[in-house]
């Protein structure tokens, strides 16, 4: 909707915003522009912008474009350190109003020195299937530790608080008679398995016991 002239949006006629992202007369009502403006919680924006023609536009007052997303669900100004004013205190990055710490650092706003090495800090924290605290959306390792963002728990913030199931419970239902949940192969969510790597079907059952990857010869051929 617009051309790139040094870094910033020339936009063309019946277009405006930063992006060239908001047309100047809309064809939806308001009813409907609100509900494509609502998140995951009926709350338009988020309650940090204003919604213009189904699209949010972010309340970033000082310019500084802290307040971002689809929805401006994400307020950086989270990661900002008190004392300091700095960004998750110079030893980390904020994605989304949450620090991502550098190795050796810890804390919601990366305020403290770990003691233990980098190398032990990402074991601790590594769940089966590779990823920091199962993933970026579900915890944040703090010197060995997953913390765990609303809505998960579990020491690698595997389980989903919704899940009916207790995490030993979920973890029991995975493990079946092997030592591991989904037998080392795969991960578990409230009870379920999902086996490792996604879409590959050689490696599957209820709790991912069948390992077909096992019957390949060296050249990829089963059973010879």
């Amino acid at each position: 909707h617009g051309k790139c002239d040094c870094g910033k949006c020339k936009c063309d006629e019946g277009w405006y915003g930063d992006a060239c992202q908001y047309p100047t007369t809309c064809n939806l009502t308001r009813k409907k522009s609100n509900e494509m403006c609502k998140n995951s919680q009926d709350i338009i924006c988020s309650n940090a912008g204003v919604c213009q023609c189904g699209r949010c536009k972010c309340e970033n007052s000082e310019g500084n474009g802290l307040i971002y997303g689809k929805f401006c669900e994400c307020d950086d100004r989270e990661c900002i350190d008190d004392e300091t004013g700095d960004i998750c205190t110079g030893h980390g990055k904020c994605y989304c109003g949450n620090c991502y710490c550098e190795a050796g650092w810890h804390g919601d706003k990366c305020e403290f020195q770990c003691d233990i090495t980098p190398w032990e800090i990402k074991k601790r924290c590594t769940s089966p299937d590779g990823k920091i605290c199962s993933n970026r959306g579900h915890g944040q390792c703090n010197c060995g530790r997953c913390d765990c963002k609303k809505g998960w728990t579990g020491k690698k913030c595997e389980h989903p608080r919704s899940c009916p199931l207790s995490a030993e419970d979920s973890s029991k239902k995975c493990q079946g008679s092997s030592n591991l949940p989904c037998s080392g192969r795969g991960k578990c969510e409230c009870g379920q398995c999902t086996c490792f790597p996604p879409g590959d079907n050689r490696v599957h059952g209820k709790t991912c016991e069948c390992d077909d990857r096992q019957c390949e010869d060296m050249d990829g051929n089963v059973c010879g």
